[in-house]
This record gives C-alpha cells, sequence and structure tokens, in this order.
C-alpha cells in the first residue's frame, strides 16, 4: 500500500486502539502492520528498529513508532499513542456514572484481545526461529531464546503458579528485567565480537552473571551494579579499542568517514517544539504555575523509566504520589486500576491519569482533559527523546561489525522475553474468566482455545487481523456478560 499521511495516520491509530499487553508484546503488532501487510519497511531495517527501542527508556512502542520512517515519525508516534488515552480520558471523565462498568466490560473484551496478541506473539516467534533455520543458526536462536526466556521469566512463572496451583515459589536467582537483559546481550556482542576467543568467551561469562545477579529482582547483589556495570563498561571499551588499533594496523587508509544523519535530530526537535507549545498553552489557560513542575516530574520520570509499565508504575507513584502531586486515592483506585485495561503502553495511560487527575481536581474536568493531553505529548516527546537521539548514534556505527551482529541476535532475545510476557498475558486473560466464576485450569484453556481458533482462522481464511481482534473482543464481552 502506498505510504501517505493518511494511510500512516489510519494504520497507527489502528494498531494504537488494539495494542493490548504492553512493552515488547506490541512488537510483532506493528511488524505485522509496517513490514508484512503495508510493505513499508523490510525486515533488516525493522530488525534494527528494535535494536534501538530495546535499551531506550520510556516506551518501546512510542520509541520504535518516532524512529521507523523520518518523514512520519511525528504523526506515527502521536497516532498511535491517542486512541488509548483517549478512550481512558473518556474513562476517567464518566467514571462516577459508567467509568467501573465501562472498565468491567474493556476487562472482558481484553480476553479475547488477549488472545489475539497471544496468537500473535506465537507467531512472530515461530517466524523468526524459521528465519534462524534458514540462516543455519538455529541452535544458536534456540538458545538464546532460552536464555531470555530463563532470565526474564520468573515474575511470569511465580505469579502464574499461583494462580494454578495456590503455590507460592521463591523468586529466582537469576530474574531480570528487559533493559537489563538487552544491555547484557549488547555486553557479550560487544566484548567478543566476531571473534571466536576462548579467552573472551571465558572473561564475559563470569561477569555477565555477576551483573544478572546484581540487578536481579532477588538482589543478591544489589550493591554491586554500578562497579560490575562499570566492569562491563571498561572491558566492551578495550575490546573495540583493540580491535579498531588492528583493523588500522591492517588497513592504513582507514574505513568510510562517518556522515551524521540529521533528520532524526530534526524530528526530536518538532517533538519538544509541540510539548512546549502544549504546556504553554495549557499554562496561558490554566494560570497555573504547576503546568511547569508537571512537565519536569512527568518528562525526567519517563526518562528514567528503563524495564518497561511495572517498572513506571513505581516510578509514578514515587515522583507524583509522594511528593503530594495528586491524592494516592486517586492514583491508586482510579489511575492505575483503569490503566492496565487500556490498549497502548503503561507509562501513557499513567502520564494521561496523572494529568487529567490533577487538573479536574483544581480545575474542573475541562482543564482534566487539557492536563491529561498535555501529559500525552510530554509522555511522547520523552520517549521520542531518547529514541532519536540514540538511533543518531545508530546511524553513525551501522557499518560496524558489532551493531550488525546485535541486530543480528537481538531478535531472539526478544522473542524469548515474549514467552516470559506471554505467560504474564494468558495469566491476565484468564483472571477475567476466573472472575466471573469459571475454573482455574479451564480459564486458561479458554484463553489458549480462543488463541488457537484465531490461528486457524487465520492460517486458512486469511480473514484480516484487525476482524479477529475485533471479533475476539466482541465475543468475550458477550459470553462473560451473558455469564453474570
Amino acid at each position: 500500500m502506498k505510504k501517505n499521511l493518511l494511510t500512516v495516520m489510519l494504520s497507527f491509530l489502528k494498531l494504537g486502539a488494539i495494542s493490548f499487553g504492553g512493552g515488547a508484546a506490541l512488537i510483532p503488532l506493528i511488524e505485522q502492520e509496517v513490514v508484512v501487510r503495508k510493505k513499508w519497511v523490510d525486515t533488516k531495517e525493522f530488525d534494527r528498529y528494535v535494536a534501538v527501542t530495546g535499551i531506550v527508556p520510556a516506551s518501546m512502542p512510542v520509541a520504535l513508532c518516532s524512529i521507523w520512517d523520518s518523514r512520519f515519525s511525528v504523526l506515527s508516534a502521536y497516532s498511535y499513542s491517542i486512541p488509548g488515552s483517549f478512550i481512558y480520558l473518556v474513562l476517567l471523565t464518566g467514571f462516577s456514572y459508567f467509568g467501573q462498568t465501562g472498565a468491567l466490560y474493556l476487562r472482558y473484551a481484553s480476553v479475547g484481545l488477549i488472545a489475539f496478541v497471544l496468537f500473535i506473539l506465537f507467531r512472530f516467534i515461530m517466524k523468526n526461529y524459521s528465519k534462524g533455520a534458514i540462516a543455519g543458526i538455529k541452535k544458536q536462536y534456540l538458545l538464546i531464546m532460552a536464555v531470555a526466556f530463563v532470565l526474564t521469566c520468573g515474575n511470569s512463572v511465580n505469579r502464574l503458579a499461583l494462580m494454578l496451583f495456590a503455590l507460592e515459589l521463591p523468586v529466582p536467582l537469576f530474574s531480570i528485567d528487559m533493559i537489563h537483559l538487552i544491555l547484557l546481550t549488547f555486553f557479550f556482542i560487544c566484548f567478543i565480537g566476531n571473534s571466536k576467543s576462548g579467552v573472551k568467551l571465558c572473561a564475559a561469562v563470569p561477569i555477565a552473571v555477576l551483573f544478572a545477579l546484581a540487578v536481579g529482582k532477588r538482589g543478591v547483589l544489589s550493591g554491586w551494579a554500578f562497579i560490575v556495570a562499570a566492569v562491563m563498561l571498561v572491558m566492551v571499551a578495550a575490546s573495540i579499542g583493540y580491535d579498531v588499533f588492528s583493523n588500522k594496523k591492517k588497513n592504513p587508509s582507514g574505513g568510510k568517514p562517518f556522515r551524521l544523519n540529521y533528520k532524526p535530530l530534526r524530528n526530536l526537535l518538532i517533538f519538544i517544539l509541540i510539548a512546549i507549545v502544549v504546556a504553554s498553552l495549557v499554562f496561558v489557560v490554566s494560570g497555573d504555575a504547576n503546568v511547569w513542575d508537571f512537565a519536569l516530574k512527568l518528562v525526567t520520570s519517563a526518562l528514567t523509566s528503563f524495564g518497561g509499565g511495572e517498572v513506571y508504575i513505581g516510578i509514578s507513584e514515587a515522583t507524583f504520589v509522594e511528593s503530594g502531586f495528586i491524592p494516592a486515592e486517586n492514583f491508586n483506585s482510579q489511575i492505575l486500576g483503569i490503566a492496565n485495561s487500556m490498549p497502548g503502553p503503561v507509562l501513557m495511560s499513567i502520564a494521561t491519569g496523572v494529568g487529567y487527575t490533577y487538573g479536574n481536581i483544581n480545575h474542573g474536568t475541562a482543564f482534566g482533559w487539557m492536563f491529561g493531553l498535555m501529559g500525552i505529548s510530554l509522555a511522547v516527546t520523552a520517549t521520542s527523546f531518547g529514541a532519536l537521539l540514540l538511533f543518531t548514534c545508530f546511524e553513525l556505527l551501522k557499518d560496524s561489525l558489532r551493531l550488525k551482529m546485535v541486530i543480528k541476535y537481538i531478535i531472539p532475545v526478544v522473542c524469548g522475553m515474549l514467552i516470559s510476557t506471554a505467560l504474564s498475558l494468558l495469566r491476565q486473560a484468564s483472571s477475567v474468566i476466573i472472575g466471573v466464576g469459571v475454573n482455574v485450569f479451564l480459564s486458561v484453556g479458554i484463553v489458549f482455545a480462543i488463541a488457537a481458533v484465531m490461528a486457524l482462522i487465520s492460517k486458512k481464511f486469511r480473514i484480516n487481523d484487525l476482524i479477529l481482534i475485533i471479533s475476539g473482543g466482541v465475543l468475550t464481552i458477550v459470553a462473560l456478560g451473558v455469564i453474570i
């Protein structure tokens, strides 16, 4: 399909409306739209964008939207972010009238929507596993996926075991979040490079183990995290320096000169300008000097949010509740109570909810919407800030062998994380069904059955994904509503 302002806007509005699951789970949805269906980006380019967004703070899918095409960076990031935030504002506005009921039926719909996401995740993992097999690195793919899953599955497995068997498992010795797993991947590849040196491998493994223990949820060596990270950085710098020196001796003329791509930086300035204009308008209309305090709190909290929505929940609570910016009861009962049911990233929902809550309490509903929309703009800008700056650096190093290896092996890492995400989504959907009185094991079977039927229908009849996800949501609203 031809790529223009209208088609891009409609595609990303659709993605924003159906993006349940959050974080890395949304990568397959975006890939299905821009790579498979629309053919706007090839697979290699998309993998490069995933490598960038894997290590930026704030929202991974919004970061991906901001860098996939420099011409549509601003349009796609905002189009993706608006649907879920708009639904959220509507529910918050009518919370006393239909917010509880609306949230309840959204939870019912989420069962079908999550089943669709599980189907998409399975398709994404199998497709990339097949690519690894064709490329002759089938064993490497399996090993990397397995390690990524083991390192990130701790919370998902524990919560699933608690739901199914009422069994409280201890926190695994190695249990890390997404950003630390990506950093470990970068460390291994950047330190070892294309070398098959056993010495480098033996040096990297114990340091990686110490890092996993230091940043893990068990907190075994939590006080050593900074020191181990510094050692890793020195090792990477020394390895790259040695290789550069060796290559210069072999090739005195040097490689290709660096050329800075200014388009990402231009887009970054546009994002910043939009956020400043929106915040200034809210300040002029409301006359509230706390506009700037809200902006500073939101941007700084977003830029320090590494590791996904769960991490940002803790950061946002410390930033907005403990500082007294909004009441704790509003944050816990309304903002978090609905945010996890919204399509799109949790960061966007919380930013919208905090803005609306502050504006509504201090100035009324209309100002609640203004502060909520300002929250969207600030969250999108903060996310795009990190993504576009890092993407500029990646562009400078795009001919680097190490960077090419990172791009090559980042997808099996993501696939391993997605298996963990799938378990978490399975538990989330099953808990909704359990809430209407269905047996716990049967609820899991129902979610699997819906996902399997979607996979079968998609393969046999080539049904459009949008039709599948809408049908799944409507089906579970009706079915669970009837049971109640």
